[in-house]
């Protein structure tokens, strides 16, 4: 039976941006949640061989200033152009709470984006010697197994919107100063580790 007018209880402002700020909470942390390694499906497929472990990017929240730098200077290194949809990773952020999350791939030593790529090895590719995945753009197809396959949520490995091809992070392969992102963070909030090391 519905409430009649006057016996609807009235809210205050402060009561509502309180309930919505524990909503936002809520779903910040069951999103973070999801995309913490222990979250991560196990994989089937076999370990890459003969191949030294990557290294990877970690975030520290409570350095970070959701500034959103990283992401466009990873756009204008890989894109020559400014846009977080042309980056290779992502900045999320809570206003209400002041957090943020960093998604970027983190460069699995058994890596199912590889396994699942139609061609293995010439359009995703793994650097012998750093152990690196990364996408070369030339020879993708723009399929997005990659993407279904990776095991994060939101996935690391997307289509790019323009070029349809995929790419994701690849540490700035071949940049003597190492991952861009990680240089111009303006509070020292990313760092680079080796595969092995906790973030």
């Amino acid at each position: 039976m519905a409430k009649k007018k006057s016996e609807v209880k009235k809210i205050t402002r402060r009561e509502f941006v309180t309930g919505a700020g524990a909503v936002l909470a809520f779903g910040a942390a069951s999103s973070l949640a999801a995309c913490t390694p222990t979250a991560i499906k196990t994989a089937t497929q076999p370990t890459l061989e003969s191949v030294p472990g990557s290294t990877r990017i970690v975030h520290d929240p409570n350095r970070c200033a959701g500034c959103g730098v990283c992401g466009l200077m990873c756009a204008f290194y890989h894109e020559k152009e400014y846009g977080h949809s042309l980056a290779r990773n992502e900045l999320v952020r809570d206003p209400f709470n002041a957090a943020y999350t960093f998604h970027v791939c983190q460069q699995c030593e058994s890596a199912n984006c590889y396994f699942a790529c139609p061609k293995k090895d010439v359009a995703l590719c793994v650097d012998k010697k750093t152990g690196v995945k990364y996408v070369n753009t030339a020879e993708c197809v723009g399929c997005g197994r990659c993407s279904d396959a990776c095991p994060f949520t939101p996935p690391r490995a997307n289509v790019h919107p323009v070029k349809k091809v995929s790419f994701k992070c690849d540490l700035c392969r071949g940049r003597k100063d190492g991952p861009i992102c990680v240089e111009y963070c303006t509070m020292h909030a990313l760092r680079k580790v080796s595969g092995k090391e906790r973030g």
